[in-house]
C-alpha cells in the first residue's frame, strides 16, 4: 500500500484528523500566497481532482471481477446449509456482483450423486464422500471440500402442553430416546429428569424422521453412537427397526450413515423443510424433528436447549454453535472432526458444518471466476450476516482456508476484494476461551505509533497513478506561474 502521508503529515501524538487537516488547507494557502494568491482556487482544483481520480481507482479496484452474463452455475445438496446459501446466490445476483448461481436444496446425497456424476457445477454436502458401500460413488475428477457454513442440529418441537415461556430441556439421552422411538410420552421419566419442576402433558411422542440421503441423519447418528452407545445399539438391533428399502445401507451400532433406520412410531419426511412443516402442522401436537435452527425460525417455532458435556442447558445460537466447532479438527481434505463433548458454558451439540465441493480442473476460466466470487463473497462479507439467518460464522482460519483453496486450485479464480479482505473475521476461538466463558475470539489490533501520520490509504496501484499525475500537475503549474511572473 502507498499512503499519502506526506501531504498530511502530523503534529503532536494527540493531534486530531480535523487539526491536521486544518493545518494542511492553510498550509496550501499559505504556499500560494507565496505567488500572489492568485493560483489559490487552481491549486484546490487541482487536489480535489486528485482526490476524486484516487477514490475512483479505489472503487474499481475493489470492485469484484466481472463475469460473463452468460455464465450460469448449476448446484445442489445440503438442505441444513440451504437457506444460507439460498442468501447468498440472492445476495450475489446482485451488483457489483450480478452472478447466476442456481442451487436447489435437497439433500447432501443428492448432492454428493449429482457432483459425481457431473451433473452439477458444485454440490453442497454435510459430509465429505464414505467410500463405503451404501454411499453414493466418488468423483472420478479431482475435486475440493470448502467448508462454507457452520449450523447447529436443532431439536424444533409442538407441544401444546408446555407451560407459557418455559423452554423444553433435553441431554443427548433424552435426545437419542425420542428420535428412535425409545420414549413414547412426553412425560416419561427420562424427558422429566431434563425438565425439573415442569408438568410435561401426556401426550403421545411423534419423531419425524428424514428417508432421504441426508447429512442430518449422519450427524445426529453421530452424536448418539459417541454419547449414547448403548441406546443407539439397542435401537438398532431391535427387530422392529428396519433398513429404509429406498437406500443400501446397513444398520451399523458403531458406523453413522445418512439413512435413518425406520421404526413404527416414526414419521417419514424428505428434506429439513418438509420435516419442519411436519412439526408446524397447527393440530400435529407432540411432534418433534431434527433440524437446522433457521427451518424452526422460519416457521417461528420453538428448538430445545441441550445439554453439554460442562452440565449447562444451551440454545443453538451462532455463538454456542461456534464455540461447540472451536474443538473441531481438520483433516487433510479439509473436512471436521467433531468432538460433542467440549466444555465450556455456551457450547451447544450437535455442531457441524456443511462443505462446497468444487471441480479443480475441466472447467473454463469464467465458471472458475463466478465460483470464487460465489465463494469469496460467502467466506467474508456472506459469513456477517450469518447469525441474522440462524447459522454460526466459521471463524477466521476457515475463511482464509476456502478463500485460499479455490485461488490455488480452481481455473480462473479471482482475488478477494478490498472490500471482501475487510470483512474477514478477526480470529477463531479456542478452546481455551470457550471453556472461560468468552463468547468472542481474541483480536489483537495492529500496534500503533504514538505519531501515526493521517494517511490515505491506497493500492498501490492507484498511488502511483496520483504520484504520477500530481507531479505532472505541479510542473505545469509552476511553468504557468513563471510565465506570470
Amino acid at each position: 500500500m502507498i499512503r499519502m502521508s506526506r501531504l498530511f503529515r502530523s503534529g503532536s501524538p494527540g493531534t486530531t484528523k480535523a487539526a491536521k487537516l486544518r493545518r494542511y488547507t492553510a498550509l496550501v494557502r499559505s504556499t500560494d500566497s507565496y505567488c500572489g494568491g492568485t493560483h489559490h482556487h487552481r491549486r484546490v482544483r487541482i487536489v480535489g481532482a486528485l482526490i476524486v481520480v484516487g477514490l475512483a481507482l479505489v472503487g474499481a479496484i475493489g470492485s469484484p471481477g466481472v463475469a460473463s452474463a452468460s455464465t450460469t452455475l448449476i448446484g445442489s445438496g445440503s438442505s441444513a446449509a440451504g437457506p444460507e446459501i439460498l442468501q447468498w446466490t440472492a445476495d450475489t445476483a446482485q451488483a457489483p456482483y450480478n452472478l447466476t448461481v442456481d442451487y436447489t436444496a435437497t439433500s447432501s446425497g443428492d448432492g454428493r450423486f449429482n457432483f459425481a456424476n457431473d451433473t452439477v457445477d458444485f454440490a453442497v454436502s454435510d459430509i465429505p464422500y464414505q467410500g463405503i458401500a451404501f454411499d453414493t460413488k466418488q468423483p472420478a475428477f479431482p475435486f475440493i471440500y470448502v467448508p462454507i457454513s457452520a449450523e447447529g442440529l436443532a431439536f424444533m418441537y409442538h407441544l401444546n402442553g408446555m407451560p407459557t415461556g418455559t423452554t423444553l430441556q433435553l441431554s443427548s439421552q433424552s435426545i437419542c430416546a425420542l428420535m428412535t422411538g425409545s420414549v413414547t410420552m412426553w412425560n416419561d421419566p427420562i424427558i422429566a429428569a431434563d425438565n425439573p419442576g415442569v408438568l410435561l402433558p401426556a401426550t403421545p411422542v411423534h419423531p419425524v424422521i428424514r428417508t432421504d440421503l441426508a447429512g442430518t441423519n449422519f450427524a445426529l447418528q453421530e452424536y448418539c453412537i459417541r454419547e449414547q452407545p448403548a441406546l443407539w445399539r439397542t435401537f438398532v438391533t431391535s427387530p422392529i427397526v428396519v433398513n429404509n428399502p429406498a437406500q443400501v445401507g446397513d444398520l451399523s451400532p458403531t458406523d453413522p450413515h445418512s439413512d435413518w433406520p425406520l421404526f413404527p412410531a416414526g414419521i417419514e419426511a424428505s428434506g429439513s423443510a418438509a420435516a419442519a412443516n411436519d412439526v408446524a402442522v397447527p393440530n400435529n401436537d407432540g411432534y418433534i424433528t431434527a433440524v437446522e435452527t433457521s427451518y424452526a425460525l422460519q416457521r417461528h417455532f420453538p428448538v430445545a436447549s441441550v445439554k453439554n458435556a460442562s452440565g449447562y442447558y444451551t440454545q443453538p445460537t451462532s455463538v454456542d454453535v461456534a464455540s461447540a466447532l472451536a474443538y473441531a479438527t481438520q483433516d487433510a481434505d479439509g473436512a471436521q472432526d467433531f468432538n460433542f463433548d467440549g466444555l465450556g458454558p455456551h457450547v451447544y451439540n450437535p455442531s457441524t458444518y456443511s462443505y462446497l465441493l468444487t471441480p479443480t480442473t475441466g472447467w473454463s476460466t469464467d465458471k472458475g471466476a463466478t465460483l470464487s466470487q460465489f465463494v469469496n463473497y460467502a467466506l467474508t462479507v456472506g459469513q456477517q450476516r450469518a447469525t441474522a439467518i440462524g447459522y454460526a460464522s466459521l471463524g477466521l482460519s476457515l475463511d482464509q482456508y476456502g478463500v485460499n483453496e479455490v485461488r490455488e486450485d480452481v481455473p480462473g479464480a479471482v482475488a478477494l476484494t478490498a472490500v471482501e479482505q475487510s470483512a474477514y473475521q478477526c480470529g477463531d476461538l479456542t478452546p481455551t476461551e470457550v471453556q472461560q466463558g468468552q463468547t468472542v475470539p481474541t483480536c489483537v489490533p495492529p500496534a500503533q505509533t504514538p505519531e501515526t501520520p493521517f494517511t490515505f490509504a491506497l493500492p498501490i496501484g492507484a498511488g502511483v497513478l496520483m504520484i504520477m499525475a500530481y507531479r505532472r500537475l505541479q510542473k505545469r503549474q509552476t511553468r504557468r506561474i513563471e510565465e506570470t511572473v
